[in-house]
């Protein structure tokens, strides 16, 4: 079974929720490319990070990112950032060595009723949407 989202209706969900513009958009199957405008003095510059899959194990999501030269020095303290705004949903998120972020999904209690029920098994990026394969259990 499949599931999908375009990159247009993504990017309404963050508007509309977060209040935050986002850019995102196909690179290869296995990547996206996400661009945030950042204000630097005066100046308004976009930021654009590549997120590829890597691997699902159970219901552990595992991501790696890259980008120009000091992506690293925004996406560390961003994460760090969102853990001290959100305490109770650090646990969701881990980075580790190799630019490689695990997202624990079964540990979201909104999710944890859905994993009962499907497995993720695969996620895939096509020119306009972003696509989720799930097995009925």
């Amino acid at each position: 079974m499949k599931l999908s989202i375009t990159y247009a209706d993504l990017q309404d969900y963050v508007a509309d929720h977060f209040h935050k513009t986002v850019n995102v958009g196909y690179v290869d199957g296995d990547t996206m490319s996400v661009s945030v405008p950042i204000k630097v003095l005066g100046f308004t510059k976009n930021v654009i990070i590549n997120i590829i899959v890597k691997g699902i194990e159970g219901t552990d999501l595992f991501l790696s990112y890259d980008g120009k030269m000091g992506i690293d020095l925004l996406v560390s303290p961003a994460i760090s950032y969102a853990k001290k705004l959100v305490p109770e949903k650090a646990g969701f998120v881990e980075q580790m060595p190799g630019n490689i972020v695990k997202l624990r999904l079964g540990d979201i209690y909104k999710l944890q009723k859905v994993f009962e029920k499907v497995a993720l098994k695969g996620i895939r990026f096509t020119p306009e949407s972003i696509e989720a394969d799930i097995a009925l259990l």
